[in-house]
């Protein structure tokens, strides 16, 4: 509770990143829903349930600010209940991921999807998450694997997005055999970097911002696969 208190704290004083936000991540997961109820897993600190107040909006902590308390690994809803599943950095924080993607089958509708923007691992961000992150990063995981029942809500492995969806996916699609990739885009590199995220520090003035978000997306092609701190993922029931 407090860590995502500290995080609002933050969020009111950086301007820059409350726009990173908006432009790079909540239009992302907002673009792919597909009409009808949604459900947001490891909401935190509140970001995308103030953009979109129709959407039920949970985390395993208490908050004043959300909806409800739940644990993502035993969604507490019916078979078929929602059109979509979000999530905003929460799937490299699910101690078992397998079970998570089990529930996710089971709860969306048929047609529906669970929209993710997650760290993702290249060349250049593995050096970032596994050297200048305080959250654990490694590619050790295989399917099956898990970070156990008791662990803490932050603890995490920033590689386990791209484990999971591209890695291994031919080994875990089996598990859940009516969910299928349907997109992964990367993204993300200079503005977030230079804003410096939820850490005090900001090379990244808000009024600079448009400026090098266009250069970002103009030289995207060039450094997308080698150094791209994030991505996209889209995957959808049958």
């Amino acid at each position: 509770m407090v860590t995502l208190q500290r995080h609002r704290d933050v969020w009111q004083r950086k301007r820059v990143l409350r726009e990173i936000y908006q432009n790079e991540f909540f239009d992302r997961l907002t673009r792919w829903r597909v009409p009808g109820p949604t459900l947001e897993i490891g909401g935190g600190p509140g970001y995308y349930k103030e953009e979109q107040p129709d959407i039920v909006s949970s985390d395993i902590l208490p908050t004043r600010w959300l909806d409800l308390v739940a644990d993502c690994q035993q969604i507490p809803f019916a078979d078929a209940s929602f059109a979509n599943i979000v999530g905003l950095d929460v799937f490299h924080h699910i101690g078992d991921p397998l079970n998570f993607l089990c529930e996710t089958q089971r709860v969306l509708r048929p047609g529906g999807r669970l929209v993710l923007v997650e760290p993702w691992i290249t060349p250049f961000s593995y050096l970032v998450y596994r050297y200048m992150h305080q959250e654990d990063c490694f590619l050790s995981w295989q399917p099956g694997d898990t970070l156990g029942n008791d662990k803490d809500p932050f603890e995490a492995n920033g590689a386990q997005p791209f484990l999971v969806f591209q890695r291994h996916w031919q080994r875990v699609e089996p598990s859940v055999p009516s969910l299928r990739v349907r997109q992964i885009e990367r993204f993300s590199l200079f503005a977030y970097l230079l804003s410096f995220g939820f850490k005090p520090l900001n090379l990244l003035p808000a009024p600079f911002y448009p400026v090098v978000s266009s250069m970002e997306r103009l030289s995207q092609p060039l450094w997308e696969p080698l150094a791209a701190l994030r991505a996209l993922i889209v995957v959808e029931k049958d």
